[in-house]
């Protein structure tokens, strides 16, 4: 098979993956305007309150409920939606009530074994290279409005690598990111519709301004959101599903990342040069399996796919190393209640494919803390 080819397959299966959750979202957000569907939702004791009347059972004409509007929101409060941990890798395609504050601390730690050639093949690494990177990510969520949430995402990473045989150690603050998400579709508990979100998140390169011990221009462990490179100001626009059928959850986003850019080099010893990346698509999915409703326990499997586009939306040539690349990982994960506001989720991220990148594992955990009373769930 010749380079052309190559490339063309490689095409062809970045085309048919981006088309496939292209075509699930698209259909998923068509059934949600449509207002198809049977029942799939059951009433449950969670969350109630008493100012709003309870939503009973059975079927009902979605086109009863306005798309997120507070006859919506009092209908999905009133759905099954016990409390749990939930995923690791995707958002939440719902939001927090107004004025409630959460906090999730995630820890990932990226374990590098090998490299994917451009075919998909699997090779060893280059001689004089090793790295392990682990990242703590304290994510804090506010409920601004009914369907409007502020995530602010600050963490810390430290590198522990060789390149070549120069050693790049240390920790350090990562770069910083912001995100904004509103919801303009609440799931109707008595049909198929499901809650559709738009998340934008500005990440802020500290990692360049505090001089943090990163590759620069490389990029950290696949299952951090956003994806960005480091030391690269960037701007990722999301889409969101989420559905609820008892006893499990699906979940589903297609993120897109703009990075600006700027003046580069691998190492300091390496000179400067004007990089341009391409954009980075990631499409992400999950089941939740919730096996205990009172301990929150569950199961969940989720998939993560990173690739970087051979272009940028600025139209400026793509000058970096590689021009592309393809991941795809998999994650099985446990999630329980440890108490009745704090929850515990634990999984590995498993390489399953890639392209013109390093293949590697990414064992993580996260804590989610639930403050304030009330609706505690999103």
């Amino acid at each position: 098979m010749n380079k052309h080819s190559l490339t063309t397959e490689k095409k062809k299966f970045l085309v048919g993956t981006l088309a496939f959750c292209g075509t699930l979202l698209a259909s998923l957000a068509g059934t949600a305007l449509a207002g198809t569907g049977g029942p799939t939702g059951a009433p449950a004791a969670e969350s109630v309150t008493a100012s709003a009347p309870p939503v009973k059972g059975g079927a009902g004409p979605e086109e009863s409920l306005s798309l997120n509007g507070p006859d919506a929101l009092a209908a999905y409060k009133h759905s099954w939606n016990p409390l749990t941990a939930g995923p690791d890798l995707v958002s939440y395609a719902d939001t927090l009530p107004e004025g409630v504050f959460n906090a999730r601390f995630f820890f990932y730690t990226r374990f590098t074994q090998a490299q994917y050639t451009d075919s998909g093949g699997i090779t060893a690494l280059p001689p004089g290279f090793y790295e392990t990177q682990m990242l703590a990510l304290e994510a804090m969520y506010f409920g601004l409005g009914a369907n409007t949430e502020l995530a602010v995402l600050p963490s810390l990473i430290g590198t522990f690598s060789s390149i070549g045989g120069s050693p790049l150690d240390g920790w350090g603050l990562n770069d910083f990111t912001l995100g904004l998400k509103h919801r303009w579709i609440i799931q109707n508990p008595n049909s198929a519709r499901p809650s559709f979100a738009t998340f934008f998140f500005v990440t802020l390169p500290t990692t360049s301004w505090l001089g943090t011990p990163v590759p620069k221009g490389g990029l950290p462990p696949i299952s951090v959101l956003p994806a960005t490179h480091f030391g690269s100001p960037s701007l990722t626009g999301t889409l969101l599903l989420r559905k609820n059928i008892r006893p499990l959850r699906f979940y589903g986003g297609l993120y897109y990342t703009y990075s600006f850019p700027g003046i580069e080099s691998v190492t300091a010893a390496d000179p400067r040069i004007f990089a341009q990346f391409g954009d980075l698509i990631q499409y992400r999915m999950a089941v939740e399996d919730v096996v205990d409703e009172n301990r929150g326990l569950g199961f969940l499997l989720e998939m993560v796919g990173l690739s970087e586009l051979p272009f940028s939306l600025d139209g400026l040539p793509v000058n970096t190393q590689p021009t592309n690349f393809n991941l795809i990982g998999i994650q099985p994960s446990v999630e329980i209640n440890l108490t009745d506001r704090l929850a515990l989720s634990a999984g590995v991220l498993l390489p399953a494919w890639g392209t013109n990148q390093y293949l590697s594992t990414t064992p993580n955990f996260s804590l989610w803390y639930y403050f304030g009373k009330g609706t505690l769930q999103r």
